[in-house]
């Protein structure tokens, strides 16, 4: 698995690995959608979506045929928004991630 990170200049906990991938969050009685995978590691992930989230809303992500993934939205602006995981992700997640949503 090769991670990189963003920016030089972005200080996080964990490195994350970029991607494209189609997924889908779904909200609470509100239904789900599709959304791009942009980039994960193993507490969190960048996402590129339509709709209007706010910090601090639960979501849940589905990537591939994975189980959901509950988070929640860190940060939020038009067209993307920042989730952190309710629990660390596997390794064997990652490396599936990866290996098939490379970013070439």
């Amino acid at each position: 698995m090769s991670a990189q990170p963003l920016d030089a200049h972005e200080q996080r906990a964990n490195l994350r690995l970029t991607l494209h991938a189609e997924g889908r969050l779904s909200e609470p009685y509100a239904g789900q959608h599709g959304i791009e995978l942009l980039d994960i590691s193993s507490t969190g992930a960048r996402i590129a979506t339509y709709r209007r989230f706010h910090a601090g809303q639960t979501l849940y992500l589905t990537v591939d045929q994975l189980r959901s993934i509950k988070c929640e939205v860190r940060w939020a602006r038009p067209g993307e928004i920042g989730v952190a995981f309710e629990r660390p992700l596997h390794v064997a997640i990652l490396d599936h991630l990866a290996a098939a949503h490379r970013a070439t």
